[in-house]
């Protein structure tokens, strides 16, 4: 009997090891199938190789603690690779950006808004009989393969399994600090280029890490000081998709936009560091000035610590010298945890959603023929007060997706998406007409958060920049600056009107400086050391 036991042990144990040598060997193969090739791959430092493969041995452990029988443990943990992978190649044939370690807080935001995701009705129910198959999958497994731990040893790996998540999370700043080569990868190197050096798991667990040390390794970059003049008010408008998508072709009725562009103290292409979605980088950037890649690893969600990034914010500068600050997005507040940001960014008021009627919606959001009419409304009020404003709006109207359904009559997505934009100039046009008629001087700039992700236009993903104009306005401004085109970046707009408000009014020749001399101030407090 002990020869038989000893036996059964070895059998035993030969099959955990070939179940773990699988899965070691197929995770590293899987992993790097997250990015396309089409993004270059630098040779990946050994210490990668170490963390990938202690994160397929974790998971196999796991799910080995969960079901005592090893070859299930190696399919259950081929499958997580591979949902991870195959929900990092979707994202990224929507956005043109693999799964990042920030996006695995967004779930709670993805079950609130699932239309906003692409999951629509038929989607859920795929899900759902994907998650029916592999429930029947899992039972029936254990059906046919035998435990082959006992009780006791079964509940000391699931032990195992958990102490080592919680040691990991706890001491995620620690372990990135013993891993150089992979935190410098994912602190200087796009998505794309990391997921595929690295692999996604290494990418997803490094990248809390690394995100987890950076936070304690350095402090909040420092407050810039603004001594405001000659200004009434500063106007942002962060438009909902907004791209001049008439250079390839589509039928666009933009008059205000042609028209204004004729007296803007800048315009031309903005450089954008998302596609799609992620309007909150955007928004960021053009708030702070720091540039997306300065703000390491809160690049790909700065919301989670605002408190990084507040004492750059423009809004926090003006409302420490006495400015209103109002800041103006119609839709839930949850979304990108604003509730927590916008306050912490120096924001004295926050209008969403619910300060707007339902007949206000335009499609399927807050239309901006509606939010125009609010940000005169707030300009109109800080004029009779007798206060200088700062407004920022981030608008919903143009949100994607588009198709049958979304408006009356207007089936075409491409439609769609001309009269969204027709709206949004019209928005533009009344803004400025207000700020003209009841300013002395003021500050306006306009400009689109992301290309669009449009049906038939796939090639956007390639070209990435939007559009953008900056004005002076009010009765006192001089309305004619025509300047030529020139592409920036939302944090050299930022500088630019930094540089305006503390001149106080235009002075000759300003307009002419370089992006590059018009940010040199404001280069000194960024957040990198």
């Amino acid at each position: 009997m002990g020869k038989g036991m000893t036996a059964e042990t070895t059998q035993t144990g030969i099959v955990m090891l070939i179940a773990l040598a699988i899965t070691l060997i197929a995770a590293n193969r899987f992993d790097r199938l997250a990015a396309p090739n089409r993004h270059p791959a630098a040779r990946a430092p050994g210490e990668a190789h170490l963390v990938g493969a202690a994160i397929a041995f974790w998971l196999w452990l796991l799910w080995l603690g969960l079901s005592a029988r090893p070859l299930f443990a190696m399919v259950a943990s081929l499958v997580t690779f591979g949902v991870f992978v195959v929900t990092s190649r979707v994202k990224y044939s929507y956005l043109r950006e693999p799964l990042v370690f920030s996006d695995l807080g967004f779930l709670p935001t993805l079950l609130r808004h699932p239309d906003l995701f692409y999951v629509g009705r038929n989607t859920a129910i795929g899900l759902g009989f994907v998650v029916l198959v592999l429930a029947g999958a899992i039972l029936a497994w254990t059906a046919i393969e035998p435990r082959a731990v006992s009780g006791t040893v079964q509940f000391c790996l699931l032990g195992a399994a958990i102490l080592a998540a919680a040691g990991f999370v706890v001491l995620a700043g620690r372990i990135a600090g013993l891993l150089p080569a992979i935190t410098a990868e994912l602190l200087d190197m796009p998505a794309n280029r990391f997921v595929r050096t690295l692999g996604l798991s290494v990418s997803l667990a490094a990248g809390f890490a690394a995100w987890r040390r950076d936070g304690k390794g350095r402090g909040a970059p420092a407050a810039i000081p603004l001594n405001a003049e000659g200004y009434r008010a500063v106007v942002i408008l962060q438009s909902e998709s907004f791209a001049d998508l008439r250079r390839y072709g589509v039928e666009l009725a933009l008059p205000n936009l042609d028209r204004l562009r004729r007296r803007a103290l800048a315009q031309g292409r903005l450089d954008v560091s998302c596609y799609g979605a992620y309007t909150h980088r955007s928004e960021v950037e053009m708030l702070t000035g720091v540039p997306f890649v300065r703000q390491r690893m809160d690049r790909f969600d700065p919301y989670l610590r605002p408190h990084r990034l507040a004492p750059a914010s423009l809004a926090r500068a003006l409302g420490i010298v006495g400015w209103r600050t109002l800041f103006l997005h119609p839709h839930d507040a949850r979304f990108f945890r604003r509730e927590r940001a916008i306050p912490r960014l120096g924001f004295a008021r926050f209008v969403t959603e619910e300060d707007f009627a339902p007949e206000d919606r335009f499609g399927p959001y807050v239309g901006d023929h509606a939010v125009g009419r609010r940000i005169v409304a707030e300009i109109e009020a800080a004029t009779n007060a007798g206060e200088e404003l700062f407004l920022m709006a981030v608008t919903m109207e143009a949100h994607d997706p588009y198709g049958p359904g979304r408006l009356p009559g207007i089936d075409d997505p491409v439609a769609q998406y001309a009269r969204h934009l027709a709206n949004a100039d019209a928005m533009f046009g009344k803004v400025t007409a207000a700020l003209d008629a009841l300013t002395d001087r003021s500050l306006l700039v306009f400009y689109g958060d992301h290309a669009p992700i449009l049906p038939g236009h796939e090639g956007l993903a390639d070209d990435t920049a939007t559009d953008y104009l900056v004005l002076e306005c009010g009765w006192a401004a001089a309305k004619d600056n025509e300047r030529p085109a020139s592409t920036r970046s939302p944090a050299e707009i930022n500088a630019l009107l930094r540089s305006k408000l503390a001149a106080g009014r235009h002075a000759p020749g300003e307009a002419e400086t370089s992006p590059a001399s018009a940010t040199t101030s404001m280069m000194r407090s960024m957040m990198e050391k």
